[in-house]
């Protein structure tokens, strides 16, 4: 008999712990199997084996343990390897999360450590079997077909008709069925290869020159950053080894994926939450058999099981998508370092707006610094700021309107900016000025209008839009704010000759929409593009020559201490979409806060003005990066409990000498109370200790969760 350590299926942080069980054959680690949990059926990933020696046994004889035998194994081989199980445990620290969330992080449905796994879908497959005596033409041309190797029978029939089904029926051809395997796509090299510029090569040398594995690549917008990662590629394909671009949005995805493909002429690997369950687990067998060296995804591309890793990029890393929202809560950026350390790889931070935490980690010699001056082609847009003017308009202005006429009378296209979907954000009784909230959370509905809904923006509830107020029975409601639909309503109204494509979380749920309505915009199958922040990134379209941001007044004003940092960058980016071409583009930006240091710095492009001033006021307030913060979440169906849960948990913190703000109260979510308490302090390893001890305790009723350098206060 073998004794084996398991983690059970449960990412909950009260099951975070292995537990033993029996098994007549040794088990290598990485492999799932299923064991029996509590009187319940659970898949568990082992992580030991060793033999059950005598003194084992009578260690748990004495201990009066009574060990169960495992009920089956999973896999016939280890579906993790040995860098990936490490790595595992060493996030799950780090990000005060279970070890289990981790691992089926790391693995498509088809092979996650979960009762709710997924058998791969299989194919049936003809194969010859013998040559018969007697044969048509038509039956010839199926034996020539199989002659060369195995085919998909759906294919076969569907080329030769019942001439297959008769050669099955007289035993000469057989079917098999094989799991469905990927199949690839011919591409042909479309872009010549690139000349870099001499900023591109200065940067290119000191990229691999430094002795610095991590570095942060630093460039206006259009300053060529894409190209460096690209001939970084190249380098690492020509060694034989493999090469990770990560973007932040699915948005981005189809642009970067055709860039790569362009230049390599081959069908690029490619991971994001957009995919099926079976293409996510096609890619990743992709990835382990190395039929492409290069692959472009999202966020959880990160964990793809590589074993011969080069090169890391991040692009646009400042951005909030590579931080993982629930467990385990980690940064890409984390993950891609960890890797690098274990690969010995370079890592690539990208963007023309750094995360603070970068930039600063660069200027203190931590990470390499690297900076391309200007754009490679075209200048910098134009940028101004102009006044909201509502008793002309709800939205436009009157020189956004003639910015945008002048656009369309010249057949150049337009970029439209406003981070925030739906119609309106509020749906308000004119009578007793109430407004319609969702019965599940603390948060109010907002109107769809092109659905006619009223939806909740956290947990998805909707309701058809009502014409009474629920609370005095009056008849008229009033909408208040302005969401995409709503600006696009006005665009068709002010503009109908203009051709309006919208792209934000409602109208790209679709397959491949993304990519769909990126590439009609390209096209120029439209002349406006209307979206959210995934409009604001990476786009490259040198016809664009005007970008209006809407609305960024409320982003400047939130009570976030990142609130400036993200409306900079929002403001920066989406002005650098604006005349990549030839033709100077123009950028609006309309606030009522033109005076305001973030928009002043944002027309002039310059990102290191910002950060310095803005790091003085996150020094005065010791906030990141100057410290190091924990959010400690606790969430309960009885507000009374999670509350008592939460002050006591802040005396044991307190106890242990750390500043600790809270609890406060973040009201309902999904008919769950939650408080969160935040903890702040100098040294990360300490409060991480610290809170790991107050978070681990088995006796609390509330789940807790923690969120280690969160991304946002709110």
């Amino acid at each position: 008999m073998h004794l084996i350590d398991v983690y059970i299926e449960h990412k909950t942080i009260k099951l975070n712990s292995r537990f033993s069980y029996l098994s007549s054959e040794p088990i290598q680690r990485g492999t799932r199997v299923k064991v029996n949990f509590h009187n319940q059926s659970c898949i568990a990933m082992t992580v030991a084996c060793q033999p059950y020696t005598p003194e084992l046994q009578k260690h748990y004889t004495d201990e009066k343990i009574t060990l169960k035998e495992i009920l089956e194994v999973v896999d016939p081989t280890p579906i993790l390897n040995e860098e990936l199980l490490a790595l595992g445990e060493t996030v799950a620290l780090e990000s005060l999360s279970s070890v289990m969330a981790c691992y089926q992080s790391m693995l498509p449905k088809m092979l996650k450590p979960n009762s709710a796994y997924r058998e791969a879908r299989v194919e049936t497959m003809a194969h010859l079997d013998h040559e018969p005596l007697k044969i048509t033409e038509k039956q010839m041309a199926v034996l020539d077909e199989l002659r060369l190797e195995d085919r998909i029978l759906s294919v076969l029939r569907k080329e030769f008709g019942s001439a297959v089904n008769t050669l099955i029926k007289n035993g000469q051809v057989t079917t098999y069925e094989r799991e469905m395997t990927y199949q690839a796509k011919p591409f042909e090299k479309v872009a010549m290869p690139y000349e870099l510029s001499e900023a591109q090569k200065t940067a290119y040398e000191a990229i691999l020159s430094s002795p610095k594995n991590i570095l942060c690549l630093y460039g206006p917008t259009g300053s060529g950053k894409t190209e460096l990662y690209l001939k970084l590629a190249e380098d690492a394909m020509l060694k034989g080894k493999q090469a990770l671009i990560l973007v932040p949005e699915i948005a981005l995805t189809p642009l970067m994926i055709k860039r790569v493909q362009d230049r390599f002429g081959q069908d690029v690997i490619v991971y994001h939450s957009h995919l099926s369950d079976h293409e996510r687990y096609l890619q990743y067998q992709r990835v382990l058999t190395k039929e492409s060296l290069v692959v472009v995804g999202t966020r959880s591309a990160i964990w793809l099981p590589f074993d011969k890793l080069d090169l890391i990029v991040l692009d646009e890393e400042h951005d909030h998508s590579y931080k993982q929202e629930n467990a385990p809560r980690y940064h890409s950026r984390d993950i891609a370092i960890h890797r690098a350390n274990t690969f010995g790889c370079k890592v690539i931070l990208g963007s023309a707006t750094p995360s603070f935490e970068t930039y600063a980690r660069a200027l203190r010699g931590v990470y390499g610094l690297v900076s391309l001056p200007k754009r490679i082609s075209g200048i910098l847009p134009k940028v101004t700021v102009i006044p909201p003017d509502l008793r002309f308009n709800p939205i436009f202005s009157p020189k956004a309107v003639m910015a945008i006429q002048d656009r369309l009378t010249l057949n150049q296209q337009i970029l439209i900016l406003l981070n925030r979907r739906g119609y309106a954000p509020i749906y308000q009784c004119v009578s007793c000025f109430s407004s319609v909230s969702c019965p599940h959370c603390d948060r109010l509905l907002n109107v769809h209008r092109e659905s006619g809904q009223l939806k909740c923006h956290s947990c998805d509830y909707t309701t058809p839009l009502i014409k009474v107020c629920p609370v005095c029975g009056h008849d008229e409601l009033r909408m208040i704010g302005i969401g995409t639909q709503k600006v696009e309503a006005e665009l068709k109204k002010l503009f109908p000759q203009a051709k309006v494509i919208r792209m934000d979380s409602d109208s790209t749920t679709g397959k491949d929409s993304h990519a769909r309505l990126l590439g009609a915009f390209e096209k120029h199958e439209a002349d406006v593009l209307l979206g959210t922040q995934m409009i604001a990134k990476g786009l490259d379209i040198p016809n664009v020559t005007l970008s209006l941001i809407l609305d960024i007044d409320k982003s400047l004003l939130r009570t976030d201490y990142r609130s400036v940092e993200d409306a900079f960058d929002l403001m920066v980016q989406a002005a650098g979409r604006s005349g990549r071409g030839q033709i100077q583009g123009e950028v609006l930006f309309q606030s009522a806060l033109k005076d305001h240091y973030a928009i002043q710095l944002a027309i002039r492009h310059d990102y290191p003005a910002f950060f310095n001033k803005e790091m003085s006021y996150r020094k005065l307030g010791q906030n990141p990066p100057y410290s190091f913060l924990i959010y400690i979440t606790l969430t309960h169906s009885d507000p009374e409990l999670c509350a008592h849960e939460a002050f006591g948990m802040l005396e044991n913190l307190r106890a242990k000498n750390l500043e600790v703000l809270g609890p406060s109260d973040l009201g309902k979510l999904k008919d769950l109370a939650r408080f969160r308490l935040i903890v702040k302090g100098k040294d990360l390893d300490q409060i991480r200790l610290a809170v790991a001890s107050v978070i681990y305790d088995k006796g609390l009723k509330s789940d807790v969760s923690a969120d280690v350098n969160p991304m946002a206060v709110l």
